[in-house]
C-alpha cells in the first residue's frame, strides 16, 4: 500500500517537464476513505432550491456534510495517523473558515489609502473574479445574496481543471509504461506519448487563452499589491463576502460555509483507470509519499479493523502475507471552490497578527510576532495549507493469492460487515455523520474483494508559505508617525526651495 500511494502521489502531484510538479502542493490521505453516494452531491447541480421543502433540506444537509470535510486544515507531519482515520489529522481543532474569519476580524492592517484610479481598477478586477446573485429560499421566501465566481474566474477554473485532467492522464500513462508488467501499457506509451504530451500542451494553451490564466493571476497579484498598502476597505469587503456566504443546516442547526466541486457533474463523467501490481512494489517502495520524507508513525500498509459503522473509533490492526497482489480502481480529482475565501490574502504583505493573538499553536517570527505558518520544510503552525482538490476513488478491485486470502481474518471481517480499511481505501462497513449513516458496499471474492462505491480518499493541498509575511516597511495605525524634521534641516530645505 505504501508503494501504491507513492505511485499515486507521483501521478497527482506531477512528473516530468511536460507535466511538472507544483512545489507548493502536497497530498494528504484519508485513513480510511469516507464513503459517499451519488445523491450526496446532488446539491452541486441543483443548488439549494429543491422542488419541495424536504428536498431543499436534504440538499442543504448534503452541502453541510461535505463542507465539514473540505474545511479541515491539513497537517503534513501527521496525516497518516491511523487513530484519526475518519478525518484528516491536523495541528489544531480549528477549521479553515474559523482561522480565515479570525484573521479578517482581528488582524492589524496597513493604513495607506489607494488612489481613486487604483480603487476603480480594484473594483473592476473583483467583479471579474467574483460576483453575487440573489437566491430565494423556498422555505422562508427570504431573498439573500450568494457569492459566486465571476465569468472570468469560472473560465479560469474550467480550463485549469481540463489541464489537470490532461496532466493526470499523461502521468498515469508514463508511470505505467515505466513500471507496469502489462506490455500494452509499454506499447501504448511508446506509440502515443506525443499525443498525451500534446494534450497537456493544448490544455495549458487553452488555460492561458480562453481560461485567462495570466490575466487572472495578474489581477490577483495586483489586488494583493495595492491592498497591501491599505487593507482596511478590502478587509471590510472580505468580511462582508464571508458573512453573505454563511448557511445554516436546519436539521442540525449547524452553520457552515459552502464548498462546491468543479465540475458539478463529475460523478457522471468517465474516470481514469489506475492499476498496480506486485512487480511495481520494489520500484515505488522507497519513494516518499510527501516532499518532507516524514517517517514518524507512517504505515500505510496497515489494515484497520473496527466495529460496525456506529460512529466509534475503536480499531485494531490485522495483517496477512500474500505472494501475489494486483489492484485496479478509477480515480477522479476535482477542484474545490470557495467563493467566500480570498486566498490572495495569505500572500498579501500588508497585515499582521497582534501580539495577543492566541488562536491555535503559539508560533513566533524572528521579530517575536505571531505566525500561522513559518513556511519551513516541513512547515510548522496551526495553518500551513488549505485543500484545493478532492480525490475520489471507485470500482476498487483487489486480488491476492487465493490460498492466503481464504485463510485471512480480514476476509471474514469484511464478510461480517465490519468497518474495514486498508490505507486510504475503505473496504467494508460504513460511516456515520450527525445526520445519517452512509453504507458502503463491498463484495468478497475468492481472491480478494471489490468495492464499487465512491469514496473520498484524500486531498491536494496548497501551502500558504510564511503567513503572515508582513512587509518590513509596512506602516500600521498603532505605530508612531515619523519624527518632524529638526529646525536646522527645516531651514536648510527652505533655503534650497528659495
Amino acid at each position: 500500500m505504501q508503494a501504491t500511494m507513492a505511485k499515486l502521489n507521483q501521478v497527482i502531484t506531477g512528473g516530468d517537464q511536460y507535466a511538472p510538479a507544483n512545489a507548493n502542493n502536497f497530498v494528504s490521505w484519508m485513513t480510511p476513505g469516507i464513503p459517499f453516494a451519488p445523491q450526496d452531491f446532488a446539491f452541486l447541480e441543483k443548488g439549494y432550491n429543491g422542488k419541495t421543502a424536504e428536498e431543499t433540506r436534504l440538499l442543504i444537509q448534503s452541502a453541510a456534510d461535505f463542507a465539514q470535510f473540505a474545511d479541515l486544515v491539513p497537517d503534513p507531519t501527521a496525516v497518516y495517523n491511523m487513530q484519526a482515520g475518519q478525518t484528516l489529522d491536523r495541528n489544531s481543532q480549528e477549521r479553515l473558515s474559523s482561522i480565515y474569519s479570525n484573521i479578517l476580524r482581528f488582524a492589524k492592517v496597513t493604513n495607506l489609502e489607494p488612489t481613486e484610479t487604483e480603487k476603480k481598477k480594484l473594483d473592476k478586477f473583483r467583479k471579474l473574479l467574483y460576483t453575487t446573485k440573489k437566491v430565494t429560499d423556498i422555505i422562508t421566501d427570504e431573498v439573500r445574496e450568494e457569492v459566486v465566481e465571476g465569468p472570468v474566474k469560472q473560465a479560469y477554473n474550467e480550463k485549469m481543471q481540463a489541464y489537470e485532467d490532461a496532466a493526470l492522464l499523461y502521468n498515469t500513462k508514463r508511470l505505467n509504461a515505466m513500471t507496469s508488467d502489462m506490455k500494452e501499457a509499454v506499447i501504448d506509451f511508446s506509440l502515443n506519448a506525443s499525443t498525451y504530451r500534446n494534450k497537456v500542451k493544448a490544455a495549458m494553451n487553452a488555460w492561458q487563452t480562453a481560461g485567462y490564466k495570466n490575466q487572472v493571476e495578474d489581477m490577483e497579484a495586483y489586488i494583493a499589491q495595492v491592498t497591501g498598502r491599505s487593507m482596511s476597505a478590502w478587509m471590510a469587503e472580505l468580511r462582508d463576502t464571508l458573512d453573505k456566504a454563511q448557511f445554516t443546516d436546519s436539521s442540525s442547526n449547524m452553520s457552515f460555509f459552502p464548498a462546491r466541486l468543479y465540475p458539478a457533474n463529475f460523478i457522471k463523467k468517465s474516470w481514469p483507470k489506475y492499476s498496480f501490481s506486485q512487480n511495481e512494489v520494489t520500484t515505488h517502495l522507497k519513494e516518499s509519499t510527501t516532499k518532507w520524507n516524514v517517517d514518524g508513525g507512517l504505515n500505510l500498509g496497515l489494515w484497520s479493523v473496527g466495529a460496525k459503522a456506529d460512529g466509534t473509533h475503536t480499531r485494531s490492526n490485522e495483517t496477512f502475507s500474500s505472494n501475489d497482489f494486483s489492484m485496479e480502481f478509477e480515480l477522479c480529482q476535482v477542484k474545490i471552490l470557495r467563493p467566500w475565501l480570498g486566498t490572495e490574502l495569505f500572500s498579501c504583505r500588508g497585515w499582521k497578527l497582534d501580539n495577543t493573538w492566541s488562536f491555535g499553536d503559539r508560533l513566533l517570527s524572528p521579530k517575536g510576532e505571531p505566525l500561522l505558518s513559518n513556511g519551513g520544510t516541513p512547515p510548522k503552525g496551526s495553518f500551513i495549507a488549505y485543500s484545493t482538490s478532492a480525490i475520489f476513488a471507485r470500482n476498487l478491485k483487489v486480488k491476492f493469492n487465493e490460498e492466503a486470502w481464504q485463510k485471512s481474518a480480514i476476509r471474514n471481517q469484511i464478510g461480517a460487515g465490519a468497518n474495514v480499511g486498508w490505507g486510504p481505501f475503505r473496504i467494508g462497513g460504513g460511516f456515520s455523520t450527525d445526520n445519517s449513516q452512509k453504507d458502503f458496499h463491498s463484495l468478497v471474492t475468492k481472491q480478494g474483494f471489490e468495492c464499487p462505491d465512491i469514496q473520498l480518499i484524500g486531498f491536494v493541498n496548497r501551502l500558504v508559505g510564511v503567513c503572515p509575511n508582513t512587509d518590513p516597511n509596512a506602516k500600521f495605525d498603532e505605530e508612531p508617525a515619523a519624527k518632524p524634521a529638526t529646525k536646522s534641516k527645516t531651514k536648510a530645505k527652505a533655503a534650497v526651495a528659495r
